[in-house]
């Protein structure tokens, strides 16, 4: 593989208010390089019967994931799902979109 799309691990960050209230939250994000690949279509239906709609896969390098729970790619915020081992020390991730009540 190439290794030539650019995408983010990113960590939730909430921010506090005076009164150490939520307003909103942030995001951490880290650059790598990954490779997208589409979803399998088992995997699709999986997903769509326990209630989820995957719709990104991403090959990564297994040591640059750290557990973070979201991915950036191509502008875009998305929700990592799952993330599972593959061949030659690589790591897979199904991301869905994320929405406001997502978050």
């Amino acid at each position: 593989m190439l290794w030539r799309d650019i995408g983010y691990l990113c960590k939730a960050v909430k921010k506090l208010d005076a009164m150490r209230r939520p307003t909103k939250t942030e995001y951490e994000k880290r650059e790598i390089f990954c490779n997208e690949k589409g979803i399998k279509r088992n995997e699709f239906y999986q997903a769509q019967t326990a209630g989820y709609k995957p719709e990104l896969c991403v090959e990564i390098k297994a040591s640059e994931y750290h557990k973070e729970e979201y991915f950036e790619y191509g502008g875009d915020m998305y929700r990592i799902l799952r993330s599972y081992p593959t061949k030659a020390e690589n790591l897979e991730i199904i991301c869905t979109a994320l929405v406001s009540e997502n978050v």
